[in-house]
């Protein structure tokens, strides 16, 4: 299965079980008068949103290249891996309004049966965030990264949820807000991850640089083969879910140029046939100045 479809799957999946946990939170939020357990359903409608928006965006990064898009369509993706980490930030956002607001109001106590409705959606959560990890580094989707992100935040406030809920119920009168102060604390860790989020997806918008590790086995990969003296220049820039390569090879300065070409079309067919994430790569020849100059050394 190509990548963007196991991507476009996981998607979906986290779709269809946020919608069902969004609606049991809020309803038991409501009628068991706890605010933070409101309010980790609206993160969890945010995230409905923001798996909607990934979707859209990997079905857009799979369209093949057209006359008006010779590169392809894929930077969808990474547009998408920035809508879902600005709405992250926005999600906690809204959570630290609404809390901050139900700290100045008294309100009733949260009812005992939020807990165990609370246990369920964090195992849940914790469980799909693992699930569309493992998945966003198998198709190397920022995009997907970012979602999984959203789903390890909703159990993050589900969890600071449960222990201010906890906290309500063992102290009784005048312990109510804990709740509301527990959905606070929760939203420093999804600060946290939204900012991380963003400076990735800012990062592959602006053409970053590919990682270090990937980099380095490509150039080994290019120098093995045959002909290649060595390698004066890699460049890298991810596009959707793969990269494409600019290289500069150097070889023997007089070899001719058929020669120059084949060893140009095995160095390409090598890294396109290593199994690393390399959707293109554009292969410049040049001679290899030692060599020219030896080359041209007179005969004794």
């Amino acid at each position: 299965m190509r990548p963007v479809h196991i991507a476009v799957r996981t998607t979906i999946t986290g779709m269809l079980i946020n919608a069902a946990l969004a609606a049991i939170k809020i309803a038991a939020g409501v009628v068991g008068h706890s605010y933070a357990l409101v309010a980790d359903g609206i993160e969890s409608l945010n995230d409905c949103v923001a798996s909607g928006v990934v979707l859209l965006s990997l079905r857009v990064s799979a369209i093949p290249p057209d006359e008006d898009h010779p590169y392809g369509h894929g930077k969808a993706e990474q547009l998408g891996a920035l809508f879902s980490a600005i709405s992250l930030l926005a999600a906690g956002g809204l959570i630290v309004v609404q809390s901050s607001r139900n700290l100045a109001e008294r309100h009733d106590p949260p009812a005992w049966f939020t807990l165990p409705v609370l246990v369920v959606v964090i195992v849940t959560k914790e469980l799909l965030s693992r699930y569309a990890l493992r998945k966003s580094r198998e198709t190397a989707s920022a995009a997907l990264h970012g979602d999984a992100w959203h789903h390890r935040s909703d159990a993050i406030t589900s969890a600071a949820a449960f222990v201010g809920i906890t906290i309500a119920l063992i102290g009784g009168h005048g312990y109510e807000i804990a709740d509301d102060v527990a959905a606070l604390l929760a939203c420093l860790v999804i600060g946290f991850s939204g900012v991380k989020l963003l400076r990735n997806a800012l990062h592959e918008n602006m053409e970053g640089a590919a990682p270090v590790e990937l980099r380095v086995r490509a150039r080994d990969i290019a120098t093995a083969v045959n002909g290649v003296v060595a390698i004066e220049k890699l460049r890298m820039k991810k596009i959707g879910l793969g990269y494409f390569m600019d290289i500069h090879v150097q070889v023997h300065g007089l070899i001719t140029v058929a020669d120059g070409h084949k060893i140009g079309h095995d160095v390409q067919h090598a890294l396109l046939g290593s199994g690393l994430a390399i959707d293109d790569v554009v292969v410049h020849i040049e001679p290899h100045e030692e060599h020219l100059r030896s080359s041209k050394q007179p005969l004794a």
